[in-house]
């Protein structure tokens, strides 16, 4: 059962920029409002919808009920304030919203993932929200991506670029100083125009079958963008770990990576978890082993090493016992939460039991070193850890989601009171993470549609 914290007061004047509609009650800022499959790839990328100087946090709730459809979806964003993320200033999004195309209709799943950049350059974070049920005339579940445009008061108006269902990506990759978007099968190169979307497309050459997890970062420091992807030849192959390298001429199939070690990756990001000023890749193999593996390729000079450094809960320091249907390595999110030059990697365990309580969850923090990734220093934290809010139940899976902002760590509980779902923030010092002050919030306190709504399957990236 989760136990609402109460905030400091706050005055909160809500922007919604004329995103209303009959599909919400409109929402009301609240110092004391009381109060949910997974996602994953890396840290969330700064985002600023409104540009008033504070973090946002786009959070999807694609099992949510719009105007009686279930699974229409919705993206709830919670505008930062100096107190941090809270669920306090507060916006709503869904297909029956104003400015946002299509129709709420069952099954959508608007939200299941979610990017965040600034696609057009104008200084202000937008917003790439998949809805991978979405059907297209008479085919079923062809999906699409809908990217939400930031301004002054937030994200207010929207355009539908192209169908697909896949996790996406932004970076510059190929070197013109715009940012492209990348899916499972396509690059869509900037600049991008509101009406018109792209400045162009093509297809990602040598991409596989199936796409699982991706993530982007400058590996080789020659200031264009690569991507790393988890994917596979076919439905039934197992994943595997690929370098997609960024040229003047865009993305270029490279090898793969570590192969003995990345088989399954289902979750994967980036850092400079060894201090050296190159990004290693950080991955989660959820399925993998007695209870899931996190593991990381160093970057060197000569590239990415041949091997990777692979943990497990039965690692020295590392918390708990590895057990069948932990899930170690869920949804990792990678950032530098104590400020020590060392990215830090947070890596969910929804599937751990807490005593007695089946897939209560946990999320455990590994501290990054010269030495790179290890046990040592590492922390755990489950509903009922001292100062977290709430109480550990039967399949709240907290951890199913994880992000990293600037100052904070967040987490989320999809399976929370009967899958209406639940996000946690809680902030970091230089002694890593603290309970102290952390503070959570539901579908209850956004004013949002609860049942089975899933809030926190996915945070942007």
């Amino acid at each position: 059962m989760l136990s609402r914290r109460c905030h400091r007061p706050v005055i909160a004047a809500m922007a919604l920029a004329a995103i209303t509609g009959s599909a919400f009650a409109a929402p009301q800022a609240s110092a004391t409002s009381p109060a949910g499959p997974m996602s994953g790839d890396t840290a969330s990328a700064p985002a600023d919808f409104d540009g008033d100087g504070y973090a946002d946090v786009a959070i999807g709730a694609p099992g949510g009920t719009v105007n009686g459809e279930v699974g229409a979806g919705y993206v709830a964003v919670d505008y930062g304030m100096a107190e941090g993320p809270n669920g306090v200033k507060r916006q709503l999004i869904s297909q029956n919203r104003y400015g946002v195309p299509g129709t709420a209709e069952a099954g959508d799943r608007f939200g299941s993932r979610l990017t965040a950049a600034d696609l057009d350059a104008d200084g202000f974070t937008d917003l790439v929200v998949s809805s991978p049920g979405e059907d297209i005339g008479d085919t079923r579940d062809v999906g699409r991506y809908t990217i939400l445009w930031g301004g002054v008061g937030g994200l207010a108006t929207a355009t539908v670029i192209v169908q697909g269902t896949s996790p996406t990506r932004t970076g510059d990759f190929n070197g013109d100083g715009h940012t492209d978007l990348a899916t499972d099968d396509r690059v869509l190169y900037g600049p991008f125009d509101r009406t018109a979307g792209p400045a162009r497309t093509s297809t990602l050459a040598g991409a596989d079958a199936r796409l699982y997890a991706m993530t982007a970062g400058d590996l080789d420091r020659d200031g264009i963008t690569d991507l790393v992807v988890s994917s596979s030849t076919s439905t039934t192959a197992a994943p595997r770990l690929r370098l997609f390298r960024g040229t003047r001429t865009g993305l270029v199939a490279g090898p793969t990576i570590a192969p003995a070690d990345t088989t399954s990756v289902d979750s994967v990001g980036l850092g400079d978890v060894d201090g050296d000023g190159l990004l290693d890749v950080v991955f989660g193999r959820s399925a993998a082993g007695t209870g899931g593996l996190v593991g990381m390729v160093r970057g060197t000079p000569g590239g990415l090493s041949p091997s990777a450094t692979l943990l497990s809960q039965d690692s020295p320091g590392v918390p708990g016992t590895g057990e069948s249907g932990d899930r170690f390595g869920t949804d990792v999110s990678v950032g530098d939460i104590d400020d020590d030059g060392h990215a830090d990697v947070i890596a969910g365990l929804p599937g751990e039991d807490v005593g007695t309580t089946k897939d209560g969850g946990m999320f455990v923090v590994l501290k990054g070193s010269e030495a790179g990734l290890s046990g040592s220093g590492a922390q755990a934290f489950t509903q009922n850890t001292a100062g977290v809010p709430g109480t550990a139940e039967t399949s709240d899976r907290f951890g199913g989601g994880t992000a990293v902002l600037d100052g904070y760590v967040v987490v989320s509980a999809p399976g929370e009171n009967t899958r209406s779902g639940s996000v946690w923030v809680l902030p970091a010092t230089t002694t890593g993470v603290t309970s102290e002050g952390s503070v959570s919030f539901g579908p209850g306190t956004l004013a949002a549609p609860t049942k089975g709504a899933e809030l926190g399957s996915a945070f942007h990236r």
